[in-house]
């Protein structure tokens, strides 16, 4: 047997053996040459540690100490956290000793691919429609993002989870709610009264309609012609040219106002009539000017919306003839199974070059929109109030956790602080111990309030306070001292 496999295994002549050494792919690795550039160093460092001992030893006083609880919210009051914490100081600490002189930065760790910098110019443009060509859905061409994530169209989904409600429902939770209060008598609301909370969403809105945007508002009078303002404008602003518009207010006496369902407000005295007259500018069209304008008005009324997908605009009517003939368009609203005008744009004498578009706007009409659509995006109705923070009566509400005496004055020191920053505070005191702080909010949600600065017994001691948002009812803990600055900034930027 052993000798028959011997015999297999014969030996080839004319060939040659010997023993081959190990493997040097790893020798010629490192003597491979880059074809490229790279900031990766080839060889490594021994050096680069700037003296020759390692870092001192780390010592943090008490007042660090407190400032560290108070940025990062975390107890230090132990041995234990302590040196942790000079631990983690002297681990961060070494990188302070690397000699980083003459030393280029590193833009690419990619060692066998260039990666060239461009300079940072604009090279193309007019992608709008490529880049909303992604989207599944679009909504004049802009989206914004409301409270809760509302979505922009309600699904049938959605729909259905909602209970069913007409506009005879919304407009009884709005004689409910702690804005107005009027009498329905079959198809007609009287006796309109603004609370003094309602009085404040109405001055609000008033205020956010004559605040300029894209283009410059000056204001003017209702008793004079769209000619006498424009001169009295460029008498007191030299530098006034078109495009710019020209605010006026209206009071009148005995006016019914169309709310929408067949459903008309009486107005007896006090009834406003915002009008607002833009002038084009000469390198555009008047129906150019007037879609714009119609955009920008839509996306006014998004903005301040609970839900940006109830409103849209009505397709162009001709009114009149001859001289007085004006092309009209409407931005409107939906509100349950109900369509409400909110505002009229007009386009006067579109045909020459000295064409104005007026916007048309009931003072009282928009309050009743603004309560609509807060309270048509709640289910409970008027418990919560979800109208937008930058036209809420009040910005922030103060709610105490106990009755102590200091606790009080901190309160009455904190809404002096925010109402010096022009945020007007509405104060929850706590009449005793038993009083529960759920119900003080749940008063707040009912007027709108967005914000809520929650104090507790230790609010006394560390500084700590939670800032309730009503949209989300989560509150998120900040110190004392970030008031008035942060609670500014967000309602600035909303």
């Amino acid at each position: 047997m052993l000798r028959r496999i011997v015999s297999r295994a014969s030996v080839v002549p004319n060939r040659s053996y010997c023993v081959t050494s190990p493997s040097t792919s790893s020798g010629r690795w490192a003597e491979k040459r880059l074809q490229h550039r790279t900031k990766v160093p080839q060889q490594p460092s021994a050096g680069g540690l700037l003296g020759s001992g390692a870092a001192t030893k780390t010592t943090i006083d008490q007042q660090t100490v407190r400032l560290l609880e108070r940025l990062s919210l975390v107890d230090l009051d132990s041995s234990e956290a302590l040196a942790t914490l000079q631990d983690s100081i002297e681990f961060a600490s070494r990188i302070l000793l690397i000699e980083t002189d003459g030393v280029q930065p590193l833009y690419c760790v990619l060692e066998q691919q260039q990666l060239a910098l461009r300079a940072d110019t604009v090279d193309d443009g007019d992608l709008q429609e490529e880049v909303l060509r992604n989207a599944s859905l679009t909504e004049e061409e802009y989206f914004v993002a409301p409270p809760g994530n509302i979505p922009l169209e309600q699904t049938r989904a959605v729909a259905m989870a909602r209970p069913a409600r007409t506009f005879l429902d919304l407009l009884q939770a709005c004689q409910r709610s702690q804005f107005v209060d009027f009498t329905i008598r079959e198809t007609r609301l009287r006796d309109l009264r603004f609370t003094d909370v309602g009085a404040m969403l109405r001055e609000n809105l008033r205020t956010e309609w004559h605040r300029p945007g894209s283009i410059p508002i000056f204001p003017g009078r209702h008793d004079l012609s769209t000619l006498q303002n424009y001169d009295t404008v460029r008498a007191r602003f030299a530098t006034a040219r078109p495009p710019l518009g020209i605010a006026t207010e209206a009071t009148a006496r005995d006016r019914r106002v169309h709310v929408g369902d067949r459903y008309a407000l009486e107005l007896a005295e006090g009834g406003v009539e915002l009008c607002t007259t833009y002038l084009p500018p000469p390198s555009t069209t008047a129906n150019q000017f007037l879609y714009q304008l119609q955009r920008q008005r839509k996306i006014w009324w998004m903005r301040l919306a609970a839900d940006p997908g109830r409103f849209f605009i009505s397709d162009w009517r001709q009114t009149g003839a001859g001289d007085g003939s004006a092309t009209v368009v409407s931005i409107g609203a939906r509100f349950a199974d109900a369509e409400v005008e909110l505002e009229r744009l007009e386009l006067v004498d579109g045909s020459g070059p000295d064409s104005v578009v007026r916007v048309r706007h009931d003072l009282e009409r928009a309050v009743f929109g603004v309560l609509l659509d807060a309270l048509d995006c709640t289910p409970p109705l008027e418990r919560c109030v979800k109208i937008h923070r930058k036209i809420a009566p009040y910005k922030c509400g103060i709610v105490c956790g106990t009755a102590e005496t200091d606790l009080s004055e901190l309160s009455n020191h904190l809404a002096g602080v925010l109402r010096a920053a022009n945020l007007s505070v509405r104060e929850c005191m706590q009449k005793d111990d038993q009083s529960d702080a759920s119900q003080q909010l749940a008063q707040l949600d009912r007027i709108g309030v967005p914000y809520a600065l929650l104090l507790h017994s230790h609010t006394l001691r560390t500084g700590l306070l939670q800032l309730r948002s009503r949209d989300t009812t989560l509150a998120e803990t900040i110190h004392i001292t970030d008031l008035p600055h942060y609670l500014a900034k967000i309602i600035k930027h909303a």
